[in-house]
């Protein structure tokens, strides 16, 4: 019993040590900035991943770092034939010892952390990283391949629906991260006919997508797999020809809900939350640039139409731009007086305080959304800058001032964006 006892105390004490030796000799890291991505550059950010560096929740090398994917499973994802294993980057960190880390995120949302993309900046080029991704196109124009009959042909839904072969996509599915369907009901276009314009390879999948024009109901228009097309019938053909696009007579005004969806991420589960607000700050400003968007868009006679009409999304998206939702600047510091939406209090006090800007997020746009409909709309947050109103002057630097008239402060301290997604980003989870 004492010899037992002896050596289960002697392998204590050796793990003991071990353990200590270990956490002594750890390096401890430091993040020298933690940045989000353009939306402008979003389409240069698609990637498969090399398996030679695992996933993880933050940089692996930084302390309690859990690993989310193993490069065994990382290998299984880059030779997968599916388009929905790709990959998208949307933030880069530097650490302290010169590392550069990417998040990602699978286009299905499957898996989503860190992984180490090289010692190279790759903000300066995202097509060229190193380490644990490489760059990858999704799909290939095969347009030459179209003959001259098939350009000058006219087609149809083969089984027009709900089906995934009947649905348009805004890009060939699972080509691009959250750019999805077009049309998710394509019954009542079951006698419209279509011409193609473009034909794009998926690179995985192998099969081949038109982009088809519907000149009776623009909104169709959208990208449909090739097998899913037959020949117009000729009596199809000439009512397509006889008939144009026209503009819808009613009096029913298109509406935006005052309410909006504000988009963020859980750091404990990876997963995507939607939370509804009214106000950037419940109670704390109107946010004056948001209800003058709606007020315009309310009075504006270009979404009003018979009830009973299809919006066109070219008309509707040039309605959302033209009156100012495509990007918002909310205040997030407070006001002392409390105003009526956009009046004229609430637009005297617009050059004061500190904004961030909320990016609209084009997949909520409703899809098929008739005259009269009262819409919704979400944002995502960019927590890279917080923003203020320039108002001139000579002591102002106006090189820094962008197109919609602010002069944006880089946030470069990751306590500084814990805080602000707290309280602006996630405030209603």
């Amino acid at each position: 019993m004492k010899r037992s006892l002896f050596v289960g105390l002697a392998a204590l004490s050796f793990v003991a040590v071990a353990g200590a030796s270990s956490n002594a000799s750890a390096k401890s890291y430091k993040i020298d900035f933690n940045q989000a991505a353009s939306s402008t550059t979003a389409t240069s950010r698609n990637y498969v991943p090399t398996g030679t560096n695992a996933l993880y929740t933050k940089a692996g090398v930084l302390k309690s770092a859990r690993q989310v994917a193993s490069t065994a499973t990382l290998q299984s994802l880059a030779s997968s034939k599916k388009g929905n294993d790709y990959f998208r980057g949307y933030r880069v960190a530097k650490l302290s010892n010169g590392s550069y880390y990417m998040k990602v995120v699978t286009f299905d949302k499957a898996y989503r952390g860190w992984i180490y993309v090289g010692k190279t900046d790759p903000r300066s080029n995202y097509q060229s990283v190193a380490g644990g991704l490489k760059y990858t196109d999704t799909t290939t124009d095969v347009t030459s391949t179209l003959t001259d009959a098939q350009k000058k042909a006219t087609y149809q839904l083969s089984n027009p629906g709900t089906s995934f072969e009947a649905q348009t996509f805004k890009e060939p599915a699972y080509t691009q991260y959250k750019i999805g369907r077009n049309t998710t009901d394509t019954t009542n276009y079951k006698n419209d006919t279509f011409t193609v314009t473009k034909a794009v390879k998926r690179n995985r999948e192998g099969d081949v997508w038109y982009y088809v024009n519907d000149a009776k109901n623009p909104s169709v228009n959208g990208y449909v797999l090739a097998t899913s097309l037959k020949q117009a019938s000729s009596a199809s053909s000439s009512a397509a020809t006889s008939s144009s696009a026209t503009a819808s007579v009613g009096t029913s005004q298109t509406t935006i809900d005052s309410v909006f969806n504000v988009e963020g991420y859980s750091s404990a589960t990876g997963g995507k939350m939607v939370a509804h607000a009214q106000w950037t700050i419940p109670l704390w400003n109107g946010n004056v640039n948001w209800n003058n968007a709606v007020n315009n868009f309310n009075r504006d006679r270009t979404v009003m139409g018979n009830k009973n009409d299809v919006i066109p999304s070219s008309t509707l998206n040039a309605a959302l731009k033209n009156n100012g939702f495509n990007q918002v600047y909310m205040k997030i510091t407070p006001t002392i007086l409390p105003r009526l939406a956009g009046g004229w209090l609430d637009n005297l006090d617009s050059i004061t305080g500190v904004y961030m800007k909320f990016n609209l997020d084009t997949d909520t746009i409703p899809q098929n959304a008739h005259y009269g409909d009262v819409l919704r709309l979400g944002y995502t947050v960019d927590d890279s800058a917080l923003y203020t109103k320039w108002v001139g002057g000579s002591k102002s630097e106006n090189a820094s001032v962008n197109s919609d008239g602010y002069t944006g402060m880089t946030i470069n301290r990751q306590w500084v964006k814990t805080i602000l997604d707290m309280y602006v980003v996630n405030p209603y989870i």
